[in-house]
């Protein structure tokens, strides 16, 4: 054990040394390895803070909640498109019905959303904004989706039940109608309808998606007073608590809903009852593609700065065959050799990952200082995970030079030398 210990730190003295002689080579040797570690590491941090943004907008709609509608999240689902064509968007009275007839011991939330047509929202001898997102939904929303307010609150069970003609606004919309100006209380028009401004949502930021700063919420009862709600893309969403059994929750609207629309015994379902947990899964396989594919075509870098490695090796090896000689002439083992040059060759490497992982630190503090919504950090396991790749880049690189260097002859290395 103390004569292998001996021989490795011989071995590794001898690689710095060289390495230390030969500093311009050196250097160029692991740029290759720097540009392929800083590649491969980029991709997957920018990945990784993409999966973090979507599944950050995706964690606000709670975990399991349900989505009744006419579309599949996961597709084709197996039923025809024209099938699924014709198949009926969800009615307030469905919705009702659900809602009078789910347990609530197990259920904490059901509301019935209309996503209604982008309108216009002005302000009286004020200021107009185009194009904005309205959305109609129940005043349970606040217990599906947790929401930020500035100011004032959400509606209520009783406004929502008369349709009363008040408002929510996201913080981006109230800063377009009023500025720095107190909003709480005033008189927005949209459809030409005066509503009243109820509340103020906090400012979120810029994610994946639209996110609520740009958005509006009416009741959906208000919404069917503007809007033919079997003409506006509808939804019944369902959030089941914490301690509930999804699949029975699941089970139970199917049951209620095929009762409702009295469907026969055999016959297909005619809507969907979504999880969001799906979608969240599928951003998941999504993120592992991407890391595979992104890997993928990082590894042409690496390979690149292998074939740079593998070349100063050989080149090194022959320029030392002499020293090679005489060391194994004064008693120096094969292992001895092959571990001086394996040695140098996962220096070169190593340097060369440390850099590009520099790199991509520099990288990502320079994007975090430009962008407030884009945040990409270098994690532990993308360093680790470059260190690692590029020991086993030096380790394949070096091996054959290495082997070549062990089992030269030392009367004719040291001949060859001359």
């Amino acid at each position: 054990m103390k004569r292998l210990f001996f021989e490795l730190t011989e071995s590794l003295k001898f690689a710095i040394k060289s390495l230390k002689s030969n500093i311009l080579r050196t250097l160029l040797s692991l740029l290759g390895v720097s540009i392929g570690i800083f590649s491969i590491i980029a991709i997957y941090s920018a990945i990784d803070a993409l999966n973090d943004i979507v599944m950050s907008s995706m964690n606000k709609f709670g975990q399991n909640t349900l989505y009744i509608t006419k579309f599949s999240f996961m597709g084709q689902s197996g039923v025809p498109r024209w099938k699924r064509k014709n198949f009926p968007f969800p009615t307030i009275d469905e919705y009702k019905f659900l809602q009078k007839n789910l347990s609530r011991d197990r259920v904490k939330a059901v509301t019935f959303r209309i996503f209604m047509p982008v309108t216009k929202i002005t302000v009286p001898g004020g200021e107009t904004v185009s194009g904005a997102e309205l959305i109609a939904d129940g005043a349970e929303f606040p217990n599906i989706q947790e929401l930020d307010f500035e100011a004032g609150r959400f509606f209520n069970k009783a406004e929502e039940e008369r349709a009363a003609p008040v408002i929510v606004l996201g913080a981006d919309l109230k800063q377009a109608l009023f500025g720095d100006r107190l909003a709480l209380g005033k008189t927005v028009r949209i459809y030409g309808k005066k509503v009243k401004v109820i509340g103020v949502l906090k400012k979120e930021g810029e994610g994946i998606g639209p996110g609520n700063d740009g958005r509006a919420f009416i009741s959906s009862n208000f919404a069917r007073t503007i809007v033919m709600p079997h003409k506006s893309f509808t939804a019944i969403i369902v959030a089941p608590k914490a301690s509930a059994d999804v699949k029975k929750i699941t089970d139970r609207i199917t049951i209620l809903l095929r009762q409702k629309r009295k469907l026969k015994p055999g016959e297909i379902n005619n809507f969907f009852v979504n999880n969001i947990n799906t979608l969240k899964d599928q951003v998941a396989k999504m993120t592992k593609v991407l890391r595979l594919g992104g890997g993928f075509l990082a590894l042409f870098s690496l390979l690149i700065g292998a074939f740079g490695i593998a070349n100063i090796m050989f080149v090194s090896v022959k320029e030392r065959t002499s020293q090679i000689g005489i060391q194994k002439a004064l008693g120096a083992k094969n292992s001895f050799i092959l571990w001086q040059f394996l040695f140098e060759s996962m220096f070169l490497s190593m340097i060369g990952g440390v850099l590009g992982i520099l790199l991509v630190w520099a990288g990502t503090a320079i994007v975090s200082q430009i962008s407030d919504s884009i945040h990409i950090s270098l994690t532990f396991k993308n360093i680790v995970l470059g260190l690692f790749i590029s020991s086993i880049i030096g380790i394949i690189a070096g091996l054959w030079p290495a082997w070549q260097a062990a089992r030269l002859n030392p009367v004719e290395a040291i001949r060859t030398g001359i």
